[in-house]
C-alpha cells in the first residue's frame, strides 16, 4: 500500500486565505489528483505517484499562484518523514499539544543551536529540517515564532503544532 505525502503550505491565512474545496479544485486541475485537505491553515495529504518531494512542493506552489494569486513556499514530508519528526520531538507528550509546535524547514538547519530572546521562556530543539518548540506560556503573544526562526537559521520553514501533526500522519498513513 502506498503511503500519501503531506505538503505544508506556509502563510495560509487571513489576507491570503483559501477556501479548501476551490484549493483541491485548483491542485486536483494541476495534476495532482484528490487531495485532502485539514483544516483551513494549508495542510494537504495527497498521493505522489511518481512526483518526487520536490516537485510536489513546485507544483503546489505553482498552483495556488495561478489559481489564487499567493506565492507561498510549500513543504513537504511523505509519511515516515513526518512520522519520524513527530517521534523526534522532545516535546511531543506535552498534554498541551497545540503549544507544542514543529517547524518543518526546507532544508537542513546549518547549525543545531538557536539563540533566543533574553528571559523567553520557550524550550527550542534543531534538530536537521525540523525544529520542535514548546511554548510553556502559550503561542500568541511569543516572539519565537516561525518568521523569527527561519530569519535566525536563514531558511523558510512552516509551524504546525503537535495535535495537528498527528492528524496529518493518520490521514496520510
Amino acid at each position: 500500500m502506498s503511503r500519501s505525502v503531506v505538503a505544508l503550505i506556509r502563510g495560509v491565512g487571513g489576507p491570503t486565505a483559501m477556501k479548501m474545496p476551490a484549493l483541491r479544485e485548483v491542485l486536483a486541475s494541476a495534476g495532482l489528483g484528490e487531495v485532502e485537505t485539514l483544516q483551513v491553515a494549508g495542510n494537504l495529504v495527497l498521493e505522489p505517484g511518481r512526483r518526487s518531494s520536490a516537485s510536489i512542493a513546485k507544483t503546489v506552489r505553482a498552483a495556488v499562484r495561478e489559481g489564487f494569486g499567493f506565492d507561498l513556499p510549500v513543504i513537504v514530508r511523505t509519511h515516515d518523514e513526518l512520522a519520524d519528526a513527530h517521534a523526534r520531538n522532545p516535546f511531543a507528550s506535552d498534554p498541551e499539544g497545540r503549544w507544542v509546535q514543529t517547524v518543518f524547514l526546507d532544508q537542513p538547519a546549518a547549525t543545531a543551536t538557536l539563540e533566543l530572546p533574553a528571559g523567553a521562556p520557550e524550550e527550542v530543539v534543531v534538530d536537521g529540517q525540523e525544529v520542535f518548540v514548546r511554548y510553556p506560556d502559550g503561542i500568541g503573544r511569543s516572539k519565537v515564532q516561525a518568521s523569527y526562526i527561519e530569519k535566525r537559521l536563514g531558511v523558510v520553514g512552516t509551524a504546525r503544532n503537535a495535535n495537528t501533526i498527528a492528524k496529518l500522519i493518520e490521514m496520510s498513513a
